[in-house]
């Protein structure tokens, strides 16, 4: 069963439900995971050079390329350890939740693309990105959906977050399964560093998964990068994970 198109109101949005999905859906789930793939091989490839964090390899994205392809791109996201590794799209107030069923490319598509909440800046200090979790293909942000579990947050390396400013590394934090429209997670932006710190304590208080040196981490953060997906429970449909990462 395909999800409702979300409204700009409720936080937590996306994701698909493998119940109605059969040999179609496999086939598509192939399909565009290798238009994507194909697409990072073309415009961020992975080089040897040094991260923001020093230990990490990173993208170099061509942004001339990647803007040809689709001219509201604002940044490319990949988790180590992850498949994820994707171009990620602004949304815009008109119609923030555009790109549900839209892929990259402006064509109809139930995996939609990745995107930006319209109430963040790609170099703001909170940025929360939506994603679907798809059923057959680890692409777009199927691995995100397992990080409420502690096992899956700890296999997980740290997000690079790349704009045409330059390139951040964010360390995973803390992860929960929420229901879609709990209000208590919804954070777009925060006026200074004390107030983003006192929402991250908050949330790794709340978090199912929080990563060792979480107060650390807390204590030093300046940025936070949010993903959101459906998390696959079955019997929880309108439960979300929500991953939250901090430079």
């Amino acid at each position: 069963m395909r999800l409702a198109r979300a409204v700009s109101t409720f936080f937590i949005t996306v994701g698909l439900s493998t119940a109605a999905l059969g040999t179609a859906a496999i086939a598509r789930d192939g399909t565009v995971a290798e238009s994507y793939r194909a697409l990072a091989r073309q415009v961020a490839p992975v080089t040897d050079e040094a991260a923001p964090t020093g230990d990490e390899t990173v993208s170099t994205v061509d942004w001339d390329a990647l803007l040809a392809q689709n001219e509201d791109a604002c940044a490319w996201l990949r988790v180590e350890g992850t498949t994820v590794d994707v171009p990620v799209i602004a949304a815009s107030e008109q119609d923030p939740d555009a790109w549900l069923y839209t892929d990259l490319w402006g064509q109809p598509s139930e995996t939609g693309a990745p995107y930006l909440d319209h109430r963040c800046e790609p170099e703001g200090s909170v940025a929360v990105v939506y994603g679907h979790r798809t059923a057959y293909e680890s692409y777009l942000f199927h691995d995100v959906s397992p990080l409420f579990e502690q096992a899956a947050l700890d296999a997980v390396g740290a997000a690079t977050w790349e704009t045409p400013a330059g390139a951040t590394a964010f360390e995973p934090l803390c992860a929960a399964s929420v229901d879609m429209a709990d209000a208590s997670w919804r954070r777009f932006s925060s006026s200074d560093a004390e107030e983003l710190r006192s929402w991250l304590a908050w949330a790794c208080g709340e978090a199912s998964a929080v990563r060792a040196g979480a107060d650390e981490l807390v204590a030093t953060a300046e940025r936070a990068l949010v993903l959101v997906t459906c998390n696959g429970r079955a019997f929880y449909p309108d439960t979300r994970t929500v991953a939250v990462f901090v430079a």
